[in-house]
């Protein structure tokens, strides 16, 4: 299948049962067990816009299966106090890996936001995931020299109360 067969375009509410498929694949992909009342309620927030920072998300397809997504969400201030997308998840489907599917989504998501207006379009990837930094250096992407933080969870809760793992007295 080559990429001229792949389709990338924004996802609506008709496209939500696509969008369930390609992400049920994702959460078991990652080992997450999705029930039907989180799939769906995932596709509808995904479909569902709010303003200028999304979220947003691009379904490829391949004829009428679905191929891949990407989800995109808008954050500011990027450069020059203008609005850039923060790239939050790829994923092709496993039949659909080697067809070309993920440069699509990367070309649409790029599309997206320079018609959009966005200045620029930030992701991650987690430093062991080879095969994604390689595709991604393939496009001539370089990694930026930073680190990526999160509280989630109990630590979030925690953090949220003040109660820190570090004493304050120590930091």
């Amino acid at each position: 299948m080559s990429s001229a067969s792949i389709a990338v375009t924004l996802a609506g509410p008709p496209d939500r049962p696509a969008l369930m498929r390609v992400l049920a694949e994702m959460g078991a992909y990652y080992d997450e067990l999705l029930g039907h009342t989180r799939l769906n309620a995932a596709a509808e927030a995904l479909t569902a816009p709010v303003n200028r920072a999304g979220p947003f998300c691009l379904i490829a397809r391949a004829g009428d299966e679905p191929a891949g997504l990407v989800s995109l969400a808008g954050f500011f201030p990027a450069r020059d106090f203008t609005w850039g997308l923060m790239l939050r998840d790829i994923f092709v489907t496993e039949a659909h890996r080697g067809t070309r599917a993920a440069r699509a989504l990367m070309r649409g998501a790029m599309r997206f936001a320079a018609t959009g207006g966005y200045s620029r379009v930030e992701w991650s990837v987690a430093e062991e995931n080879l095969r994604a930094r390689a595709f991604y250096a393939k496009l001539g992407a370089a990694p930026l020299p930073r680190l990526s933080y999160r509280f989630e969870d109990e630590a979030l809760a925690e953090a949220a109360q003040g109660r820190w793992p570090v004493p304050e007295e120590e930091t």
